[in-house]
């Protein structure tokens, strides 16, 4: 799970799951149908994104140093990170729906691939798509397809699938007030580990409400590692540079994805 956090700091991660069935009434159905077009109503809609954040990362040995990271978005085609500490460039990332590619400044290492490590490492299959709904503040899984059981809590609704997966289960929370998602939930049936992601400081941008704060939580049992990333400035629209390219005399970082 630390290698997972890892990737989260660099590319960022999503997964997918499920839970329990549900009544399948008449009026759940509608009420379900209500409640996932008012969430998708108040969805960020846009063509590009670029975004400035500040990331903090916590594990057992301590707090580290805090980074800046930009997020450019092309949706659906292009996802582009860049980590900065004290102003100087230390990781950059490029990911697309056939690729996953990252190099480290710092340590001249570098790693190119796909989703397949990342799918292999969790035990399910991730994609592009799933990330970058994480990345914008909505479930992983596009409500509008598929079936769910939607029960209602103290403060919305927690949403999963109906069709339980054998490797991992999958929680969503959607609040009532004003139907965005509130945190998700992976939990790996072996017992390996939980994925924990909490959305907050909800704000208007491009007539939406959209994540101002992101909370990551990894635990494995043994060790629990953190990562938030705070939104400061997001354009919306504009045109953006995504530069990526692997510098010459770098490392191949070779990834396990044996737990």
């Amino acid at each position: 799970m630390r290698k997972l956090v890892y990737i989260i700091l660099l590319v960022a991660l999503a997964s997918c799951g499920a839970k329990k069935a549900a009544s399948t009434s008449t009026a759940e159905d509608v009420s379900a149908k209500r409640l996932i077009t008012e969430y998708y109503n108040n969805t960020l809609t846009y063509k590009t994104l670029d975004a400035r954040t500040k990331i903090k990362y916590r594990d057992k040995k301590g707090s580290k140093p805090t980074v800046t990271l930009t997020i450019r978005i092309e949706k659906d085609k292009k996802i582009w990170l860049n980590a900065s500490l004290i102003g100087f460039s230390g990781a950059r990332a490029l990911i697309t729906p056939q690729k996953v590619q990252f190099y480290d400044k710092l340590n001249n290492q570098y790693f190119d691939g796909d989703f397949t490590f990342l799918s292999q490492y969790l035990g399910v299959d991730i994609d592009f798509y799933q990330l970058q709904r994480l990345l914008t503040g909505q479930t992983v899984y596009d409500l509008r397809e598929g079936k769910y059981t939607f029960k209602e809590t103290q403060v919305g609704y927690e949403v999963t699938p109906k069709k339980q997966l054998k490797e991992a289960l999958i929680f969503f929370g959607i609040a009532t007030q004003n139907f965005v998602t509130q945190e998700q939930r992976i939990e790996q049936t072996d017992g390996n580990g939980t994925l924990d992601i909490a959305y907050g400081n909800y704000k208007q941008i491009g007539g939406k409400t959209f994540p101002f704060s992101l909370d990551i939580l990894a635990d494995d049992g043994r060790n629990q590692s953190q990562v938030q990333i705070e939104f400061r400035d997001i354009d919306l629209d504009g045109e953006v540079r995504m530069p990526f390219s692997i510098p010459s005399g770098y490392e191949e970082i070779k990834l396990d994805a044996k737990r």
